[in-house]
């Protein structure tokens, strides 16, 4: 008899918690919907990224490889992409 008194009090006290924690979840989301939005930060400066002319994938031109052709420096992502371009040059 008090083993199930004690298994209905831990079950309901578990539900109880459950229920409140969704709750206030909810009431938190509903406030913070409703305070006006801050100002964004201001966005860092980005890096500049050179296009690959064999598969067009954008790279960064600090670790790229790279040739310099008639029209300047061309940067590729691997090497198979410098060497497909290579020809065409």
């Amino acid at each position: 008899m008090f083993g199930r008194l004690l298994l209905r009090f831990l079950v309901f006290g578990l539900l109880a918690l459950f229920i409140g924690r969704a709750l206030r979840r909810f009431f938190n989301g509903i406030r913070q919907g409703m305070t006006p939005n801050t100002p964004a930060k201001k966005s860092e400066k980005g890096q500049v990224m050179a296009r690959d002319p064999v598969c067009g994938t954008f790279v960064v031109p600090s670790s790229a490889l790279a040739v310099r052709d008639n029209s300047g420096m061309v940067y590729f992502c691997s090497e198979k992409c410098r060497q497909a371009y290579l020809p065409r040059a």
